[in-house]
Formats: C-alpha cells, sequence, structure tokens
C-alpha cells in the first residue's frame, strides 16, 4: 500500500508541475505585445553579442595565424642565454641533428634554422646597421611567408645574393643589380666581409623591419662568420592549436640549455593586445545584456502588478507561494527561449555563410590591418564560446529578474491582494 501510495503521489507531482507550466504558457500570451517586445529585446542583444563574439573570435585566430606565419613562426627554439643576451656567439651547436630531431616530433609541420648577426652595409659611400638574417629559402618558404612579400625582383638563388628591405635599399639609395659590402666580426674573431648582389626588395608594411633586414643564404653567412654547423634559432611550423603540445614535447626532448618557447612568449605584444581587446568587449556585452535585463525586471514587475488578484486567488484556494513564484520562472524560462531561438534561428545560418564569404574591411584601412596581421577580410568563428556565452548570461539574467520581481508573492496576502486589485 506504501508503494502504492508513493506512486501516486510522485504522479500527481507531476501533473502539477505540468499543470503549472502550461498555466505559466498560457499567462505568457495574455499580453502578445509585451510578451513580443521583451522576447525582441533579448533576441536582439543575444544576437549582437553573439555576432560581435564571433567576429572576435575570428580576427583573433587571424591574427594569431598571419603573425606567426608571417615571419616568427608558432614556435622559436634558442640558447636560453641567447634570448636574454643575443650575443653572436651563443649558437646552438650540431644544427643538421638539432633540426631533424625536431622535425621528427609529432605535430611538428615543418621547421628551420637561422643565422642572426648585426653588421654594416655599404653601397658607394652610404653606410647603415642591419640585421643579417641566415636562411634556407626552401625550408623558409614551408614554415613563413615572408618571401610572398617581396615588391620588386626575385628570392635569393645564389651565395653571393641577397634581399633587402625597401627603407634599406631607399635610405643606401640602392636598387636591384646594385653591389652591397656586408662588414661584420666573425665568431672567433677577424673581420666577415661579404660582397652580395641585390636581386629582390621586400615591403613588409612594418618600417622597422625594412630599414634594418637583410636575407642571405645560411651556408654563406656560417662560412663567412666562420659558425660550421652553428645556428641561433630554430623556427618551427605546427598549428596554432598545437603549438603548445609541440612546445612540451620539444622541452623534454632537445638538450639542456635550449629554450622552446610558444608564440605568445615570441611575439607578447600580440598576446596582451587580445587580452586587452577581448577584456573591452566583455564590458561593452556586459553593458548590453545588462540593458536588456533592465527591461526583463521591469516587464516582470508589471506583470506581478497587473496579476495579484489572480496570484492572491491562487493563494486563497491553497497554492503555495513558491508554486506559484515556480510559475513565474517558468514563464520567464519560456521568454528566454522565444528570444533565443529567435537569435539563433537569425544568427547562425548568417554567421555559416560569413564563415566563407567574411566581410571586407575596404581599401582605407588595408594598409593599417597589415600592421595588425590582420588580412583585408574578416571571418568569424563559430564556436561554444561565442554561441553559448550570451545565452547562458541572458538565461541567468532572466531567472534572477523574474525571481526578483516575483519576491513579493511571498508576503502576499489573500484577502488584501484581492481588494488591492479591484
Amino acid at each position: 500500500m506504501a508503494e502504492i501510495a508513493a506512486t501516486a503521489s510522485k504522479r500527481d507531482v507531476g501533473r502539477g508541475r505540468g499543470l503549472v507550466a502550461a498555466i505559466a504558457w498560457r499567462s505568457l500570451w495574455r499580453n502578445r505585445r509585451r510578451t513580443w517586445l521583451t522576447a525582441g529585446g533579448i533576441a536582439f542583444g543575444v544576437s549582437l553579442v553573439v555576432f560581435s563574439m564571433a567576429f572576435q573570435a575570428g580576427s583573433y585566430g587571424d591574427m594569431i595565424y598571419n603573425a606567426t606565419s608571417f615571419l616568427t613562426g608558432q614556435v622559436q627554439i634558442q640558447r636560453a642565454d641567447y634570448i636574454e643576451l643575443s650575443r653572436f656567439e651563443q649558437t646552438i651547436g650540431d644544427a643538421t641533428e638539432t633540426l631533424r630531431r625536431v622535425e621528427q616530433q609529432a605535430g611538428v609541420l615543418s621547421a628551420t634554422a637561422r643565422v642572426e648577426a648585426f653588421a654594416l652595409v655599404s653601397v658607394d659611400e652610404r653606410s647603415f646597421g642591419a640585421q643579417v638574417l641566415g636562411v634556407d629559402v626552401e625550408r623558409e618558404r614551408q614554415v613563413v611567408n615572408f618571401f610572398d612579400r617581396l615588391s620588386r625582383g626575385r628570392v635569393m638563388a645564389g651565395p653571393d645574393e641577397t634581399v633587402i628591405g625597401s627603407g634599406l635599399a631607399r635610405n643606401l639609395n640602392a636598387d636591384l643589380g646594385d653591389e652591397i659590402v656586408v662588414l661584420g666580426s666573425a665568431k672567433r674573431g677577424g673581420v666577415a666581409a661579404m660582397v652580395l648582389d641585390i636581386v629582390g626588395i621586400f615591403d613588409s608594411g612594418i618600417s622597422e623591419l625594412d630599414r634594418s633586414l637583410l636575407f642571405v643564404p645560411i651556408a654563406a653567412v656560417q662560412n663567412e662568420f666562420g659558425l660550421g654547423d652553428e645556428v641561433h634559432t630554430i623556427v618551427v611550423r605546427t598549428q596554432v592549436d598545437d603549438s603548445r603540445a609541440v612546445v612540451e614535447a620539444l622541452g623534454h626532448q632537445l638538450p639542456e640549455g635550449l629554450s622552446v618557447r610558444n608564440w605568445d612568449e615570441v611575439l607578447p605584444e600580440i598576446r596582451q593586445g587580445i587580452d586587452v581587446d577581448r577584456l573591452g568587449g566583455m564590458f561593452m556585452y556586459a553593458i548590453v545584456l545588462m540593458i536588456i535585463t533592465f527591461s526583463i525586471v521591469n516587464t516582470f514587475t508589471m506583470t506581478v502588478f497587473e496579476r495579484l488578484r489572480e496570484f492572491s486567488m491562487l493563494k486563497a484556494v491553497g497554492m503555495r507561494p513558491g508554486k506559484i513564484v515556480l510559475m513565474v520562472q517558468i514563464e520567464a524560462l519560456l521568454l528566454w527561449a522565444i528570444g533565443v531561438g529567435i537569435a539563433m534561428g537569425l544568427m547562425v545560418p548568417l554567421l555559416a555563410w560569413l564563415q566563407s564569404s567574411g566581410i571586407y574591411l575596404g581599401e582605407a584601412i588595408v594598409e593599417l590591418a597589415k600592421q595588425y596581421y590582420i588580412t583585408d577580410r574578416i571571418y568569424p568563428a563559430l564556436g561554444p564560446a561565442s554561441l553559448l556565452a550570451a545565452p547562458a548570461v541572458m538565461l541567468a539574467a532572466t531567472q534572477i529578474a523574474a525571481f526578483a520581481s516575483s519576491l513579493r508573492i511571498y508576503w502576499l496576502r489573500a484577502a488584501a491582494g484581492v481588494r488591492a486589485a479591484e
């Protein structure tokens, strides 16, 4: 008998909850205009935040990819003391074997070695200080896309050829076909001297690089500067999402004294810029959602005030205040579902289409975009954060707003409420 009574009690509870939900749904449509206005406000707020967050995340992904694929790579390997002091003699020994081990690591797509030296470069009577970057052109093209920025000429094909920046060419009054003299200090003393033909000029859009950098075949730099099989940096290409795991794996495998750094350590300004922009975005999103929340509070305050007589009668016939409040909460949940449903129905197809087409930034800001490693189009990134954050916050806001507005139901006296509503 006890089990039968318990089963019947559970069935009654389930029916009671279903009845409360049904009443909440019907009550929601007593004032259709207010319901649609409030649901529209929720839809607008959620749509705006979802749209903005998707494009914000997409721009971050493009920024990281473009910045790391430009010159630095996703992972860099150097001697720890070279990172701090940048002395020419602080090199990675046995570079060929080290590079081979790096390329065998899971997650590594390609890798290249570089030699970095500072020297005095001259054309005729003009001389300037510059950084000489010794590279393997074929490997470089597999790791970064810097040589895509050549404005004139071609990449190096022989040991006595060089590619220089447009700013450096302008300062030296040099052009394609001119000879450039490089004078530096070799690792074990003495003078390192090179005479190179300018075969290409690059325009990166970053003035600091354009006026201070020249590329030379790595074998020529190693030979003239007395390095042998030594380099300063190994640059690694990985998927951006896999770079952290690759850093950890290489850190355990490579010899002691070598530092393996992820892109956000090599380019901290990119990470800092993203963090600041994300913080500003969150502040703006909070303001938008707060405004919508106040409108929801107003909606449910009016709802409770207009239905005092109804609630008083429900209390008079024995319904507990908690169940009445639950009914209002269900109304808020249904209102949220309508608003979010409208927003998702509009935003998901739109963002899915924009993922392939993007939004063109316009010619006016293309040059500025290059400095921030952004292409001329931005694409949204549909992910859990951009799709779920705003609906989740809005759900909490609607429930809190409805609960705060319905608290007076607990202190409402049945007879007084009926008289007040007459």
